[in-house]
Parts: structure tokens; C-alpha cells; sequence
């Protein structure tokens, strides 16, 4: 494995987590996902992106079929969360692609403890300890959760 600090883990998140409204109080996601070892991949703001779509179900195919763990973080309150579901569900499902696990962040919610929730759910996903050991080879360290 590279020196690289994320640890075979990616999110999904929309642009309104990267790119959020000045009125919205949010957790740090970017840091909270960089300190649970998870790179990223933006997904477009809302709107009719069917070719940009296309291509991230193409890079999370990828990235799932050589053992990374990947999740979708959303935002409540956004279109779908801001996810672009309804059109990334099937183009991922077309690929042979298990939908990610979904976690939505709640912009009502206490920075803190919404920021905590988030972490939570990031430190409990993994791939199963035998397809860590498959993909991520003998020697990498396999949490067993």
C-alpha cells in the first residue's frame, strides 16, 4: 500500500457538502472523512448530468471492484439528498455494483453531534474482514468490523 493516508475507503458526496449555502451549519465533512482515512468523489450539483453520471458510476465500479470501501454521505434538505439517486442507483447496478451505504447529514442538527454521527457511521463501514484480505492483500491491517 502507498503512503497515501486514505485507507481503500471513498465517499460520495454531493456538491452542496462541498459547496454548502453561507445561511447552513455543517460538520467539517472533508475533515471528518480525511481523519476516518476516506478519499473523495463530488458528485454534481443538482440538475441534468446524465453523461457526468455515467462516468462516477464508471469510477465507483472501479473503485468496488478492487475491494474499496465506498459510501454516500448526503445532504438533508437537497434533491435527493443530493446524491442524484434515481439515475446513479441503476447506472451502478448496471455495472454489478452494490448500492452504497447511505448516511444524510442534517443541517438542523448540532454541528457537533451531527459531526459525531458522521463519524460514527465512517468508522463502522469496512468491507467484510475476507474481502479486505482479497483486494487489499495479506499484509494490509483488516480492522474486523
Amino acid at each position: 500500500m502507498s503512503a497515501d493516508a486514505r485507507g481503500w475507503r471513498v465517499a460520495l458526496l454531493p456538491d452542496a457538502l462541498l459547496n454548502p449555502p453561507a445561511a447552513v451549519s455543517l460538520p467539517d465533512v472533508l475533515r471528518i472523512l480525511e481523519s476516518n482515512g476516506y478519499g473523495v468523489l463530488q458528485l454534481p450539483p443538482p440538475g441534468n448530468h446524465t453523461l457526468l453520471l455515467a462516468v462516477t458510476a464508471d469510477q465507483v465500479a472501479e473503485y468496488s471492484h478492487h475491494g474499496y470501501a465506498t459510501v454516500a454521505i448526503g445532504l438533508q434538505g437537497v434533491a435527493g439528498d443530493g446524491l442524484h439517486w434515481r439515475r446513479l442507483a441503476p447506472l451502478l447496478r448496471r455495472r454489478g455494483v452494490a448500492l452504497p451505504p447511505r448516511h444524510v447529514v442534517r443541517p438542523q442538527a448540532e454541528v457537533a453531534a451531527e459531526g459525531q454521527r458522521l463519524a460514527a457511521f465512517l468508522r463502522g463501514y469496512d468491507l467484510p474482514p475476507e474481502e479486505q484480505r482479497r483486494w487489499r492483500g495479506e499484509r494490509s491491517e483488516v480492522s474486523g468490523s
